[in-house]
């Protein structure tokens, strides 16, 4: 195959001559940086935690704030923007909330409020959601569910409603304004494992169970379920919507990631050779590529090249469980069971050239030899 650069010159050039759109140049851009995201060199995140790191939320106004929960149920916020001056930088924790202020045991979703930084989201195994005000670092509002709570999302378009996956064979609405449960989705025969709302739709809502089955539900609706898409064989652990909504992604116990067609209901696409997980993961996805944890390693899947798969160079040293990709950067982040959480770029030369740069400058020190 030909160099990356190469292929980003001969795109500049059909760009320049017309024959490529500017839509159809940042899509194929886009696509090969992110297909080829390596552990940035000049980027570290203060560690934080000690157990692991089970999700990531990155606050969705300025890019800046990142979010993270663990597995001893406690909280930490990173300024990404911290030493942004410096070449070589450490994003610095801002924020950390212990198990005994957050949650008293795992943590299993965090996800700040979409429309402001003020407010963020934390539910986990001790069957709590609660409302923290960012600003005070204080709980606002706390929900007992009375089972363990494995998912939860709150919907941009009416972002005071949360849908919760928990152990029990069906989905709960609360309403965050009065802090109570207004609605429950039946149709399960499992413990619910994974809830997402569509990014395009109001008012629906995906959701993935221990039955094997993912379902579509439009909450507008009373008569239930829009549909049952069946075609794991396992658990059906965690879900992905593409940014238009039109597919939604949903990985399984069965070591394979689904594609599933939201207007006609029906499987599109199944990838294997992903490392089966019994527990929920979080996945990042774009237009162009989808990240996903698979044992230690990341796995990107480029949609524009028929499927194609590749591992991230660099691991972790534990089973990963979260990634999150920054729009703004195309930087991503993820975090695992060895208590840590990576920083990916997608422009490896570049920091290859500072870090170069920087080990080319003369030492400001002197000693006393030398005077």
């Amino acid at each position: 195959p030909l160099p990356p650069k190469i292929i980003m010159l001969s795109a500049r050039r059909n760009l320049e001559c017309g024959l490529l759109s500017p839509t159809a140049f940042r899509a194929a851009e886009t696509s090969r940086r992110l297909q080829n995201l390596e552990l940035s060199r000049c980027q570290d995140l203060e560690q934080s935690h000690s157990s692991g790191v089970n999700c990531l939320s990155l606050d969705p106004v300025e890019g800046r704030y990142l979010l993270s929960g663990g597995a001893d149920g406690g909280l930490c916020v990173h300024d990404l923007f911290s030493e942004y001056d410096r070449v070589k930088r450490t994003s610095r924790v801002v924020c950390k909330l212990d198990r005994n202020e957050a949650h008293r045991f795992a943590v299993s979703t965090v996800q700040w409020y979409p429309c402001d930084t003020g407010l963020f989201t934390s539910s986990g195994m001790d069957s709590e959601l609660r409302v923290w005000d960012a600003n005070a670092l204080k709980v606002a509002e706390v929900l007992r569910l009375g089972a363990k709570v494995y998912s939860h999302h709150l919907e941009e378009a009416q972002p005071t409603i949360v849908a919760l996956g928990t152990g029990r064979p069906w989905v709960t609405l609360a309403d965050l304004r009065t802090g109570i449960a207004c609605q429950e989705l039946r149709g399960h025969s499992g413990k619910v494992l994974a809830v997402r709302w569509s990014p395009s739709a109001a008012g629906l809502l995906a959701t993935a169970s221990q039955d094997n089955k993912v379902m579509l539900w439009d909450i507008r609706c009373a008569r239930g379920a829009l549909a049952a898409l069946k075609g794991h064989s396992g658990a059906a652990t965690s879900l992905a919507f593409l940014p238009d909504g039109l597919v939604l992604f949903s990985l399984g116990a069965d070591n394979r990631l689904r594609a599933w067609d939201i207007a006609r209901r029906r499987e599109l696409h199944f990838f294997g050779a992903i490392v089966p997980n019994e527990r929920p993961v979080q996945m990042a996805i774009s237009s162009e590529v989808m990240l996903v944890p698979s044992g230690r390693r990341l796995l990107a899947m480029d949609f524009r090249d028929d499927g194609g798969i590749s591992s991230l160079k660099g691991a972790h040293f534990g089973q990963a469980n979260c990634v999150l990709l920054c729009p703004l950067t195309l930087e991503a982040y993820s975090g695992a069971m060895d208590h840590t959480i990576l920083c990916w770029t997608a422009n490896p030369d570049k920091e290859r050239a500072m870090d170069d740069h920087q080990d080319g400058l003369p030492d400001a020190w002197s000693s006393d030899e030398e005077m």
